[in-house]
């Protein structure tokens, strides 16, 4: 497997060690202002902290919160564990086995012009313009008509479409690999050296729309919707490769690393801004010589996962 494009089939390996165990969770916060958890039982008059979300009005914490993510996915080969293999083995497989067949899929799809035009139809729903806008609208019309949880969706969707932009363009710039229509068709790396730059792999419509879908599904874990938006990032990255824009292992690779991508940007809000809906507080008298604790539950605010612990308890 490694004498196959050894240089470029790093890439995708490196790229996917960003993977970040699953918790999905539903923001109910305001995309404006998040109260902080911190206890106050010394101080109950004053008022809770806030802390600044990424909006309109602060697009400086949008810049820093791309900055963190970015961070965060290149820094992640270091956390790498053993039980990693379990997924990154066979999809390193997968692709290595497409790279080697990218050739011979492009020659027996051969030209069809009708399906050609239809595929590229399809694929404009995962262009970057799309997708923002999307998020971008999402956003407004959750601040507009009062629905926090869409407005937040709406905006981790378009913080996961940039941070894929930004980490497909790296991978390009190191792959350099030719588009099917490209070259004499074999998608080659490097294949004229530093003369020339090609940007097939990995497919963008691929990882921006993988890490939209993601992050949707992510937020509204039903199964309808989870069949709606993977199907159709599905169809996106399909089309990319029967409108011959890119080989099979471009869209392959593009899709995981998206759906990892839209994943950190769920996780990675849910540890900064979620609240658990407990709060612990210890006591201590020192007059009385006794100690205590003052544990405050916010039924609202409890993931669905704690509140089926908490009703299995109650049995």
């Amino acid at each position: 497997m490694a004498t196959v494009y050894p240089k470029c089939f790093a890439y995708p390996v490196l790229l996917a060690l960003l993977y970040v165990p699953t918790a999905t969770c539903q923001s109910s916060q305001s995309p404006a202002t998040v109260i902080s958890s911190s206890p106050t039982s010394d101080t109950p008059d004053q008022p809770p902290t806030e802390s600044i979300i990424c909006g309109p009005a602060h697009v400086l914490q949008c810049l820093k919160d791309i900055g963190k993510d970015q961070a965060g996915i290149w820094t992640s080969p270091l956390r790498i564990q053993t039980r990693d293999a379990i997924w990154l083995a066979p999809f390193a497989a997968a692709t290595a086995v497409a790279i080697h067949y990218d050739p011979q899929a492009r020659q027996e799809l051969g030209t069809h012009r009708g399906r050609i035009d239809t595929s590229n139809a399809i694929s404009q729903f995962g262009a970057t313009y799309t997708l923002v806008g999307e998020g971008g609208a999402m956003y407004a019309i959750g601040r507009f008509t009062h629905n926090d949880h869409l407005a937040e969706t709406g905006r981790l969707g378009t913080e996961a479409v940039i941070d894929a932009i930004l980490v497909s363009e790296v991978i390009k710039l190191a792959a350099n690999r030719e588009r099917p229509d490209e070259g004499n068709g074999t998608g080659g790396f490097w294949a004229h050296g530093t003369r020339s730059y090609s940007d097939s792999f990995p497919s963008g419509h691929a990882i921006e729309s993988w890490a939209f879908a993601r992050t949707i599904a992510s937020e509204y874990p039903n199964k309808w919707t989870q069949i709606g938006v993977y199907s159709l990032a599905t169809a996106i990255s399909v089309s990319r490769v029967t409108s011959l824009r890119h080989f099979p292992s471009d869209a392959l690779v593009g899709s995981v690393l998206g759906y990892l991508i839209g994943g950190y940007v769920v996780n990675h809000h849910a540890a900064d801004s979620i609240d658990s809906g407990f709060s612990f507080s210890p006591l201590v008298n020192v007059s009385t010589h006794t100690f205590g604790a003052s544990i405050t539950v916010r039924p609202g605010e409890i993931q669905p996962e704690t509140k089926r612990f908490i009703s299995y308890l109650r049995r």
